[in-house]
């Protein structure tokens, strides 16, 4: 089996299993203030009915939902892809995307944990994107472009991404993905780490030329503050 037809047949598998969730429940009782986001609690519902919905499939096993409580888990929901004794260890990062909003940026996680997947002997970090809008009384899963739920693989990653001085992987939700070999994506994966450590350093380099010069700040000096704790000293002397 090609590698793209693989991969094709597990965004495929998957956007099924997720389009029957929405079907069964295309409403929930998640409170939505406009333009709020509550991906959380959309997530949390998503992995619990993951996990449900594939305890009998012909591809997912072992599915796991992420553990309560922990916020810095790799994966929203762990399964296993099984094909022709073949058994594919998959994270699944779910996005949920208010269609009200018109520029939405959610963080998507360190670049770190991708790595370490594939230092594991895997390499498909996946996000599924839901889209929702608020009602009176909840929610209401929503189609964007026809569609109700679009899932890529992390390597397909619109070129848009970038990664944040806090190493966290940026990139808008209605942003679209784009084809790219496994091994295209470590050569950009690494262009981006790059990218964003020449960022950092430029910055670095901009601040430490502005406190050399005696400026805390752009607009506030050594000197300024040297003059308002004088003003200040010599008001408390006066007591």
């Amino acid at each position: 089996m090609e590698i793209k037809e693989y991969e094709e047949l597990i965004i495929s598998q998957l956007n099924n299993v997720i389009e029957q969730i929405i079907d069964k429940g295309p409403n929930l009782a998640i409170a939505v203030k406009k333009g709020e986001r509550v991906g959380d609690g959309i997530s949390k519902y998503l992995e619990n009915k993951f996990v449900e919905f594939t305890r009998e499939h012909k591809y997912f096993t072992d599915s796991l939902a992420s553990p309560e409580g922990k916020t810095k888990n790799p994966f929203d929901v762990q399964t296993f892809f099984e094909i022709n004794n073949h058994r594919e260890l998959l994270w699944i990062d779910f996005k949920a995307i208010n269609v009200d909003n018109d520029d939405t940026n959610p963080d998507s996680g360190t670049p770190d944990k991708v790595l370490t997947l594939i230092n594991s002997g895997y390499f498909y970090l996946i996000y599924i994107l839901v889209y929702y809008k608020g009602n009176e009384t909840g929610l209401d899963f929503v189609k964007n472009n026809e569609i109700f739920v679009k899932s890529y693989f992390l390597k397909d990653v619109s070129s848009t991404m970038r990664i944040t001085p806090a190493n966290q992987m940026q990139v808008n939700g209605f942003a679209e993905p784009m084809y790219r070999t496994r091994e295209d994506f470590l050569e950009f994966l690494l262009q981006k780490k790059i990218e964003s450590n020449e960022r950092k350093l430029k910055k670095a380099t901009e601040e430490l030329e502005n406190l050399r010069q005696g400026n805390f700040k752009k607009d506030l000096s050594l000197e300024q503050l040297k003059e308002l704790n004088k003003s200040q000293e010599e008001s408390i002397k006066k007591l």
